[in-house]
């Protein structure tokens, strides 16, 4: 049999099991998983001997900036880092200028997307005040799913009132589409903000902890949760930072509520406390709640890993701290980072692959197409070494924002190759791919 690739003797990895094994690739689809023939052939033949071939890793909480916001970053750029990163699948929020909240705009973001993405991207549509109207149409434009932001983040963007919310997600629930939430409250942010501004004496992450507080966040989510249980949607909260939100999202899933959660790798690694702060909203925490989100995650409560990439540039990055803006890069780093945290036995890497593999396909409807690896699936691959070592440069990513809470650090466990619909996008070092190469995701196609 000829086919178009194969990745030789690899070690594969799905979330039950690893094994070594041949993958062949034909069309642009998984053909064969196992030991080939000694007369197979194939037009690349990659050797994979050692390596671990991990389904394509998806970030699908990532700010690629674009319309509006590119001089941050824009869908080439964000793109080339998510490659390098082993990130073979990318899906951007709404909050850009003008927000993706229109059918209109949707279609128009699509557009700028095909011309520049190198990996496969989804998109989020916006649901705001007056746009209950755009559901249907942004649906079946492509919407990988809605988004909401009950607090205000980058943007500004107002949530809606919660009677119209409630409306949204009633139609949400008919219409088949998870929301998803940023699950903060405004108007406590907004209090504690104004008063822990004015301390002077305290390290500016316990700041920025103290001004958005844990209430906050569980407010926010417990909303969140009685409006699924009256309406039937289907939820999902982004970036869960505390132990009390793990355990609203535990006793709602115990209760039927078809609730789903993420968390991010500044929450797992980084503490409020450290000496340098990094501002992100919502904000880093103690230790106390990033211990809750490692059980979390091991207890499936938190079902998947994004980046939440969110950057911006350097300059911006360097303010005093009340006029910093949020948000931390990531899209280049969360595979290494967890490969380091398998190497340390934290996690295993089948656990690593079914939280940043299997389960964001699976809860965005993208499953078994992608996140996947058996015959018939997208030819999606990260290709990793787990001996490799290497230093986290802020200075040397990919990204527009020179930027990375993680500079200097040292990991093992290394991306070298990024292949999408067996195509490498990324290979040892270098990038292969090319610009437009990536296709819109979604649900409805």
């Amino acid at each position: 049999m000829h086919y178009d690739l194969i990745l030789e003797d690899g070690i594969v990895v799905t979330p039950e099991k690893s094994f070594n094994a041949d993958i062949a690739v034909k069309d642009e689809k998984i053909a064969f998983i196992g030991k080939l023939n000694s007369n197979d052939t194939a037009h690349e033949i990659y050797d994979a001997r050692g390596k671990h071939i991990l389904p394509g890793i998806i970030d699908a909480h990532v700010h690629f900036r674009d319309p509006g916001l590119t001089g941050k970053e824009d869908f080439e750029s964000g793109s080339i880092a998510a490659a390098f990163g082993g990130i073979t699948s990318a899906a951007d929020m709404p909050n850009v200028l003008p927000p993706t909240s229109t059918t209109e705009r949707f279609l128009e973001k699509i557009r700028i997307a095909q011309e520049k993405s190198y990996v496969d991207f989804g998109l989020f549509a916006l649901l705001v005040n007056d746009n209950t109207c755009e559901m249907e149409g942004l649906k079946k434009a492509g919407a990988l799913g809605y988004k909401v932001f009950l607090g205000t983040s980058t943007g500004d963007i107002a949530s809606p009132n919660m009677g119209t919310l409630f409306e949204q997600m009633t139609k949400s629930a008919a219409l088949g589409m998870r929301l998803g939430f940023h699950a903060e409250n405004s108007e406590i942010n907004a209090h504690f903000t104004s008063k822990f501004k004015k301390v002077t004496d305290e390290k500016p992450g316990i700041l920025f902890a103290n001004a958005r507080p844990v209430i906050s966040e569980a407010l926010a989510i417990q909303t969140v949760i009685c409006y699924a249980q009256y309406t039937g949607a289907h939820v999902h909260i982004h970036h869960v930072t505390s132990k009390d939100g793990c355990l609203l999202i535990a006793d709602a899933k115990q209760k039927g509520v078809n609730v789903t959660a993420e968390t991010c790798p500044h929450y797992l690694l980084l503490d409020s406390s450290m000496e340098k702060a990094h501002r992100v909203y919502p904000p880093i925490r103690e230790e106390l709640h990033r211990k809750s989100l490692w059980e979390a995650i091991g207890n499936k409560t938190i079902d998947m890993l994004a980046s939440d990439h969110a950057p911006h540039r350097a300059c911006e990055k360097s303010l005093p701290i009340w006029e910093l803006p949020a948000g931390l890069s990531g899209v280049e780093t969360t595979v290494p980072l967890f490969l380091n945290e398998v190497n340390k036995g934290r996690l295993s890497i089948n656990d690593f692959v079914r939280i940043a593999s299997e389960a964001p396909a699976k809860i965005w409807s993208l499953y078994p197409k992608k996140g996947n690896l058996a015959a018939g699936a997208d030819a999606d691959f990260t290709v990793v070494d787990m001996n490799k070592k290497k230093k986290i440069s802020a200075a040397e990513s990919h990204s527009k924002s020179k930027t990375s809470a993680y500079d200097g650090m040292e990991v093992q466990g290394v991306p070298i190759a990024t292949i999408i619909r067996g195509r490498f996008v990324m290979k040892d070092g270098e990038l292969t791919g090319t610009k437009g190469f990536g296709k819109l995701v979604s649900p409805a196609l």
